[in-house]
């Protein structure tokens, strides 16, 4: 069974805790780039399990979210009580490919748009943060303050998604392969 938007945002707000999150997302093209430096393209493509992305589906995804943020954003901050039209990601993730697009080509996306909305909530005061919102259509009104916290806790739940996958990955890798005493080693 799906998680509804509560269950999520209750779970990934978890994450975020008491953490500010401006810094969350600042930090997140770093931490996303650390994870993959690296890792082969067939791993960053390899789906964890059918009907679940791959790494480079989800970084796919965080640029187009960025993307969509950004939309939303800058509409909240023009048209205070502006509809927010909902978005399918899945559909996203099919119609644009995203399992064929390069990590270090949604890498490069997501970072230039989230760097160009940090650039836009900065120059903002917190009280239009609190007093410009949108109408989502599945969420109802959301301020943009709401939407920071939303985009960061966001960010971290992909980046724990990412770093299980990738260890997994690791471990089935370890698995495979013999051990050195094994490898190397003569029988009498």
């Amino acid at each position: 069974m799906a998680e509804a938007f509560e269950e999520y945002r209750a779970r990934v707000l978890a994450y975020l805790g008491g953490r500010d999150p401006l810094r969350v997302q600042a930090s997140t093209p770093r931490q996303i780039e650390r994870l993959t430096s690296g890792v082969s393209a067939r791993v960053l493509s390899r789906r964890p399990a059918a009907g679940k992305w791959s790494v480079a589906e989800i970084v796919a995804h965080l640029a187009d979210a960025e993307l969509a943020m950004g939309w939303r954003l800058r509409s909240m901050l023009a048209s205070p009580g502006v509809r927010l039209q909902w978005w399918d990601e899945h559909l996203w993730s099919d119609v644009c490919a995203y399992s064929r697009i390069p990590v270090a080509r949604s890498l490069a996306v997501f970072r230039t748009l989230r760097e160009s909305n940090l650039a836009l909530l900065r120059s903002v005061t917190r009280d239009k943060w609190e007093s410009c919102y949108g109408v989502h259509d599945k969420r109802g009104r959301q301020t943009v303050a709401e939407f920071v916290k939303m985009e960061a806790a966001h960010d971290l739940n992909h980046i724990r998604q990412v770093a299980a996958i990738l260890k997994r990955a690791s471990d089935r890798g370890s698995q495979r392969r013999p051990s050195a005493s094994r490898r190397g080693a003569r029988l009498p």
